[in-house]
């Protein structure tokens, strides 16, 4: 058995784009708690921090979008299809511990640091 992950990318707007992937093995109720311990605020976390793939929209728009996506205990189900990245349960668990309280919102962070040099801040 493998586990499908589904979680949301959704701007400031409230436009929506669903995301799923499948990894390698079973991530058990204790283990999407540890994960879901790791995001911001519960909920939040940056896909490609932590080698899941991200789905947003063809266009950036610099007022709505933003780097986070949603995730929920309801986003984790066990599934028989075969795995569609190359993560196991395993590493994806510890890829969420590494970023636990140290999410790299480089958007902001390179929007800030425009900011600063134009002397705006």
């Amino acid at each position: 058995m493998n586990t499908k992950i589904s979680y949301l990318y959704r701007d400031a707007d409230n436009y929506k784009v669903y995301n799923e992937c499948i990894v390698q093995g079973e991530i058990s109720e204790e283990q999407i708690r540890q994960i879901l311990d790791c995001c911001d605020m519960g909920e939040y976390f940056i896909p490609r921090q932590v080698g899941l793939p991200e789905r947003k929209f063809d266009e950036y728009d610099t007022e709505a979008d933003h780097c986070w996506f949603e995730l929920s205990q309801e986003g984790f189900e066990y599934t028989e299809q075969p795995a569609n990245v190359s993560l196991t349960a395993q590493q994806l668990i510890e890829n969420f511990s590494a970023c636990r309280d140290n999410w790299q919102d480089a958007e902001h962070a390179a929007l800030d640091k425009e900011l600063t040099i134009g002397g705006l801040t």
